[in-house]
């Protein structure tokens, strides 16, 4: 007699498991952080130009991560203004707290704050960032909504959402050769839970942000590169930041995992880097950046 599936995650069930996730990995990020932000260094940009903040605003950055794109929007809002960095993860959020100091800039707050629950008052920020965050939340309307409260009349959202699966070699070509193995699910648009790409889609984030109170929205698309100096260097970068390769291969045999690390290799080696050096290595990637008034 088969046993009975195990019952789905609820949302809280999601989001304790999204916290925990994000504690562990802040180290990585910490420890890769120029790796990545050389590759999405232009939707950071995409998003401050959509955005356009202005001397004395006040502009939050939550789900900031290590708060790369609020410390490029903290520079525009001075003299006067500030930014909000803010994230779920209290390792984040140390670490978002040590990179502003680093950088020596001194009109920014960092809080620990959650995305669905915006502990702010209404009216209170003239513009908000959210870069990677909102399709990694079990409720991304109810997220929007809270941010549309806590903006100003007249204030505006900028986000990104990484654009389809395919459209992101960098991500998905690993995973799917974990999933031939039978090791991780694929991505998947039918998949419900929050993930990298469960708002793909330009029509999708257009309706979201129409549903929870923001005009005239508009999304483009923005091209990323993940470069690395070698296919073996990109195989570690990519399970480095992909919890769910890491999981994966935790209890593979030693053979298998060899065996999965030279075809994740060989498929990396595919897209050699035209601007790097003899097998340098650039895997693309695709974003939508979507911005809209209050």
């Amino acid at each position: 007699m088969s046993s009975a599936p195990d019952p789905a995650p609820t949302p809280d069930d999601l989001r304790a498991r999204s916290r925990e996730r994000w504690e562990r990995q802040a180290e990585i990020w910490e420890r890769r952080r120029d790796w990545f932000q050389a590759a999405v260094a232009p939707v950071s940009h995409a998003m401050i130009e959509t955005l356009n903040p202005q001397p004395g605003h006040v502009v939050l950055e939550a789900a900031a991560g290590l708060g790369d794109t609020g410390l490029l929007a903290a520079e525009l809002v001075h003299p006067g203004g500030k930014v909000i960095i803010s994230d779920g993860a209290e390792a984040m959020v140390e670490a978002a707290r040590r990179h502003a100091a680093e950088r020596g800039i001194v009109n920014v707050e960092v809080t620990p704050m959650e995305l669905e629950w915006l502990d702010m008052s209404a009216a209170s920020v003239d513009g908000i960032l959210v870069r990677f965050g909102y399709m990694l939340v079990p409720d991304p309307e109810t997220a929007l909504r809270d941010a549309r409260r806590v903006l100003r009349p007249g204030g505006r959202i900028s986000l990104a959402v990484w654009d389809r699966v395919e459209d992101n070699p960098w991500l998905g070509l690993g995973t799917g050769i974990l999933a031939d193995r039978g090791l991780t699910e694929r991505f998947s648009p039918e998949n419900v839970e929050p993930g990298p790409f469960s708002l793909s889609s330009a029509d999708q984030v257009t309706e979201l942000l129409g549903s929870t109170g923001f005009v005239l929205p508009e999304v483009h698309r923005v091209e990323v590169a993940f470069r690395s100096p070698s296919a073996e260097e990109a195989r570690r970068n990519f399970l480095e930041f992909s919890d769910r390769a890491t999981t994966a291969l935790k209890d593979a045999e030693p053979a298998l995992r060899d065996e999965v690390h030279a075809e994740i290799e060989a498929a990396f080696a595919a897209h050699p880097d035209p601007d790097g050096p003899e097998g340098a290595i650039a895997l693309p990637g695709a974003v939508l950046v979507a911005a809209a008034d209050a």
